[in-house]
This record gives C-alpha cells, sequence and structure tokens, in this order.
C-alpha cells in the first residue's frame, strides 16, 4: 500500500521513497544527503533510492532491467550497488510503463521511467506531481493522465518489501560493519 506523500522536498526520488516507507519527503532527501555526503537532493540513482528504503526498513527482492541499461546501472557509488542488489534476483526485459503496470503486478515498486521514479503498489501510483498526483491513484489507462505516460520507457523498476517480510522468505539479513 501507498502512502500520501508529504513533505518539503518535490524531487521524484524522494517523493517515490516517501509513498513507500511513509516518511516526509524532506526526510527521504535527509537521508540520501547523510549516506552519500550530498549537499543537496535534485536527483538520485537507484542505488540512492534502495539505500535510503533500507534504512527505513524496505529491501529489494527483484529487479527488471532494460537491456540498453544493463551496462551502465545509472549508481552513483558502484560498491553500494553491489551490496544492495548482490543477491537480488533480475529480469532484463525492455518494456514501456502502461505494459508494466497494466497487469498490476504484485508488491511495491519504485519504477524508474524516463528519468523519473514512480511508486506503485496495490494497483496504485504516486509521484511528485510530474507524471501522477502525490496521492496514490488507481492505475487505469484509460485516464487521460495516465494514458499520456504509458509509453515511456522502464530503466529499471525494482520491487521492494519490509525487512521483516524478506527475513522470513531468506532467513537472516546480513548487515555490514
Amino acid at each position: 500500500m501507498l502512502h500520501r506523500i508529504t513533505g518539503r522536498a518535490t524531487k521524484c526520488g524522494p517523493s517515490a521513497i516517501s509513498a513507500i516507507a511513509g516518511v516526509p519527503t524532506h526526510e527521504a532527501a535527509a537521508v540520501i544527503r547523510r549516506l552519500f555526503d550530498r549537499p543537496s537532493v535534485n536527483g538520485v540513482f537507484i542505488d540512492e533510492l534502495a539505500a535510503a528504503l533500507e534504512e527505513f526498513g524496505w529491501v529489494p527482492d527483484y529487479a527488471l532491467r532494460h537491456p540498453k541499461y544493463c551496462e551502465r546501472r545509472y549508481a552513483r557509488l558502484e560498491s553500494k550497488w553491489r551490496r544492495i542488489f548482490v543477491g537480488v534476483p533480475f529480469d532484463v526485459r525492455a518494456v514501456t510503463l502502461g505494459t508494466f503496470l497494466d497487469p498490476a503486478p504484485a508488491g511495491t515498486w519504485a519504477i524508474s521511467a524516463s528519468n523519473h521514479f514512480v511508486a506503485y503498489a496495490a494497483g496504485f501510483v504516486a509521484d511528485s506531481g510530474a507524471m501522477f498526483s502525490r496521492k496514490p491513484a488507481f492505475w487505469f489507462r484509460a485516464i487521460p493522465d495516465h494514458d499520456r505516460v504509458t509509453l515511456r520507457r522502464v530503466r529499471e523498476a525494482v520491487r521492494f518489501v519490509p525487512v521483516s517480510s524478506a527475513a522470513a522468505h531468506s532467513g537472516p539479513i546480513q548487515q555490514e560493519c
């Protein structure tokens, strides 16, 4: 279930974190600034988004990657990307946002489409307000605002699960000190 996006930060990365974890966007941006030693958050990479969600108790359990972007992962820190995504199974597939969301995939997703992050869960989508509303809205292609973004290319989509669910599926979570 997605949460209503709240907070002062208006960028798509902190907005996706807010929708998934239920924290204000300015807290999500503060975590990214702290973890990656950044003065400001104007855009995020998937490793930054995943690391921040990990801080709020969400870990990735599956990923979908576009074949064109497999070699260049668009990660800020390769070591951080490897630590987070080392055991995460993934598929390589070229797909558009509409094709991905129409069958209503199960789980809570952070989707990178056209250099923009969108949060999706249980048939609802939310983002910073650029493509969709900050309030989770039911995904339906016939809605004009949704139809205009259906052909956006999905670069990467990562399904996240709460830490307690991940521990139940894969045993204890190991963290580096």
